[in-house]
């Protein structure tokens, strides 16, 4: 395979499935490539047998793009992909992750952490509310008479001398 046939059949394993600007990208990147490594030393053949088959980069672009990084499949070497782990979350029948469960289950954690951050804000509210208002209290309760005190020595001093 040469470095044309390789990034053709890149272009051609992207084309449809992503955005065209993601696939110029990619393009313009592994020619980048290529021609650097080969400028480093290596031959054309070397260069392309460690990149591997383009299929398997671009199904891992593809998975890139649409955030498939978490879900569970792995890329094979033929461009084809299969499931590594069960998802508990996955409809048993149809084989896709929208059953009513995971919707469920996503609402549910949408709403709890909704009521846990107004809680954490209710908490936060009270306690500067308290710190203030027991700070207000020692200093009118402490504060001012010891600073008339504090007043009345320094009086004393200053005019007994």
């Amino acid at each position: 395979m040469t470095k044309q046939q390789f990034l053709d059949e890149l272009r051609d394993a992207l084309t449809g499935e992503v955005a065209v600007n993601v696939m110029m990208d990619s393009y313009n990147y592994y020619s980048h490539y290529i021609d650097e490594e080969m400028r480093s030393g290596k031959s054309e053949e070397q260069v392309l047998e460690e990149l591997g088959k383009p299929m398997l980069i671009a199904r891992s672009i593809i998975a890139a793009h649409e955030g498939e990084r978490n879900v569970d499949y792995e890329y094979t070497e033929d461009g084809h992909n299969k499931t590594v782990r069960n998802n508990p979350f996955k409809n048993k029948e149809n084989g896709n992750g929208s059953d009513a469960g995971s919707r469920l289950h996503s609402a549910f954690d949408n709403i709890m952490s909704k009521i846990m951050f107004v809680l954490v804000l209710l908490v936060l509210f009270f306690l500067v509310f308290f710190v203030i208002k027991i700070g207000v209290w020692v200093l009118v309760t402490f504060g001012i008479p010891i600073l008339l005190v504090l007043g009345i020595i320094y009086l004393v001093m200053y005019f007994s001398s």
